[in-house]
């Protein structure tokens, strides 16, 4: 009896304590329901409204972005956007300067016509990396090339359209008066109906809706801008310019680029499946018609997707040279920016002290017939000096070549074979100036020391030939460190490049010669090139603050330039050398 109260109350106390932990238990499901339903609601609360405007009516040109919206990559990124559709009449660009929409899909033309001072619009990422727009001409109409568009009736559809059509005609040769320019209708009717005999069409929708109206494939010449080196950037992401003020809408635009670079990229990975996306937005669309148009519009974006929303400065200035003639500066400057493409950069963890603009701009510079010469100077400074050990040592004509060429362009080899692509084939097989000017040197050098065999000895022209040397030294470190940079090295390499490019045609000369390098000797020598090259990287860090002022390059390139002559100069007057436990000897600077 009393074995069995006691089993009673045990199993009372566990039962009792089991319904106390089941309500606990309650009550802590409970409030972690109500805490993630919260923080759910919370988020939902956080998400950033975003109106975009697109250029058209809703179709496959804008399939990446509806696959943004569908995979829910905007709402991953605290955005609620909206796509507005446009139209014939809608300008996006106004409506987005007049505080209409947030963000608007166009072109930079169209975005250039419509920018105002204090109403200024600009492009903070591009989607396509090629234009759309092309000529489209009927063979049948007499225009079997570029050229037949002499005489003929042209189609356009606005003028942002003519602009780009008039300066094609101008790589063409044919003068205005030699075209006649009319108004067209959306789906190029006249062309099909040889009202014109050219019509500008964009090459994923009126092209195919030509194609679709019975007018065969043989029966048609497109003329692309590009093949005629005429740029037209178009689908470029715009926004208000004193919008860009505020941190917290960059950090949004920064995401709006990021999700429609991801929706972009599924919808290249698996077209069909971002077809059907394009028709939840919009059944009614044709189906063939819109496969073709994903189909071509999937052409236009970067082959590297790590290049998604770069605006290309290269095409950027070649169409203001060309179609923007007539846009205030005040205007152009504020037209684009990198500021958001370097934020999406350093948020994929592929940041760089040096930008993209100041990449570019050091490239131009470098492209200055002034800093060609330069290099050039450099080379062949170097090349007389491999040409006069050749005759010091009794080479033939032969042996001079070969130690000139090793001297002049050996370290600027050993650098590109270092840096590949487009880097080779090397800079001298690409400039035959380079070969050609070499030979000269050898012949002159040959010529003048036949003459006067021991002209190359005397003090005025060793003296001359040092100064020469310390110009021709600077030159070179500052290219390798230069080309280095514009080759996207890692930063390191810049004063590695540059000491390469002065030292490493001497050291294969050594080699060939069987002498050991003197700069190995304690002299003091491809330090000088390492010490500009910091020099250059400290000027395009700060030119990278400001992206569009491209003197602060220029200035940093010749800065590192001085600095390199007056450091080498320095090493001349007072012999610096290396101390004796470190290899230093007591000899003279070869």
């Amino acid at each position: 009896m009393l074995l069995c109260t006691i089993l009673v109350n045990t199993f009372y106390k566990i039962f009792r304590r089991a319904i106390l932990m089941s309500k606990l238990r309650l009550i802590l499901l409970i409030f972690i329901g109500l805490f993630f339903s919260s923080l759910g609601f919370a988020v939902e609360q956080k998400l950033k409204p975003l109106k975009v405007q697109l250029q058209w009516y809703h179709q496959s040109q804008f399939a990446g972005m509806y696959v943004a919206q569908a995979r829910k990559y905007f709402e991953q990124e605290g955005l609620d956007v909206t796509f507005i559709p446009g139209g014939p009449g809608i300008n996006g660009m106004k409506r987005l300067q007049d505080g209409e929409v947030d963000i608007a899909i166009g072109s930079l033309s169209l975005a250039s016509n419509t920018s105002k001072v204090n109403q200024e619009l600009t492009n903070v990422g591009q989607i396509f990396s090629q234009p759309s727009l092309a000529l489209l001409c009927r063979v049948s109409a007499g225009v079997y090339t570029p050229k037949d568009v002499l005489g003929k009736r042209i189609g356009i559809w606005d003028e942002s359209d003519k602009k780009i059509v008039i300066q094609m005609l101008k790589e063409l040769a044919i003068p205005l008066d030699g075209v006649e320019f009319i108004p067209q209708s959306p789906e190029s009717t006249e062309l099909v109906n040889g009202a014109v005999a050219c019509s500008t069409v964009m090459i994923y929708d009126e092209y195919w809706s030509v194609i679709a109206s019975g007018v065969p494939f043989k029966d048609l010449l497109v003329i692309k801008p590009e093949s005629l080196n005429v740029s037209a950037i178009e689908d470029g992401v715009y926004v208000r310019h004193k919008s860009l003020e505020s941190g917290e809408y960059r950090a949004q635009l920064v995401g709006f680029m990021k999700a429609i670079r991801e929706g972009w990229r599924e919808a290249k990975s698996s077209p069909t499946l971002a077809l059907e996306t394009v028709f939840r937005i919009s059944p009614k669309l044709d189906r063939l018609h819109e496969q073709h148009a994903l189909e071509t519009v999937l052409t236009l974006l970067p082959s590297n997707f790590n290049q998604f929303g770069y605006f290309d400065l290269a095409k950027y200035y070649q169409e203001k040279e060309s179609l923007l003639k007539d846009q205030p500066e005040a205007i152009s400057q504020t037209i684009w920016t990198h500021v958001i493409w370097n934020e999406l950069a350093k948020d994929d963890h592929k940041v760089s002290p040096i930008v993209s603009s100041t990449k570019y701009y050091l490239e131009k510079f470098m492209s200055l017939s002034f800093f060609k010469i330069l290099v050039y100077f450099g080379v062949f400074t170097y090349a007389l000096s491999g040409v006069l050990e050749a005759v010091h040592r009794n080479y033939d004509i032969w042996g001079r070549l070969i130690l000139g060429f090793l001297s002049g362009v050996g370290g600027g080899t050993l650098r590109d074979f270092i840096i590949g692509g487009d880097r080779i084939p090397f800079y001298y097989v690409k400039d035959y100036h380079y070969t050609l000017g070499i030979l000269l040197v050898v012949l002159i050098t040959s010529a003048i020391t036949a003459i006067y065999p021991n002209s190359y000895q005397s003090a005025v022209f060793k003296k001359t030939k040092k100064y020469a040397d310390v110009f021709g030294f600077s030159a070179l470190a500052v290219v390798g460190a230069s080309i280095s940079v514009t080759s996207n090295m890692p930063l390191y390499w810049a004063p590695i490049c540059a000491a390469l490019t002065c030292a490493g045609g001497g050291m294969l000369r050594d080699i060939v010669i069987n002498q050991e390098p003197s700069t190995f000797k304690g002299v003091i020598y491809e330090e000088a090139a390492i010490f500009g090259a910091g020099i250059l990287l400290l000027g395009l860090f700060i030119a990278g603050q400001f992206e569009h002022n491209s003197m602060i390059v220029g200035v940093s390139v010749m800065l590192s330039l001085c600095s390199i002559i007056v450091a080498r100069l320095m090493i001349y007057r007072y012999e610096w050398r290396y101390p004796k436990f470190l290899g230093g000897r007591d000899e003279n600077i070869h």
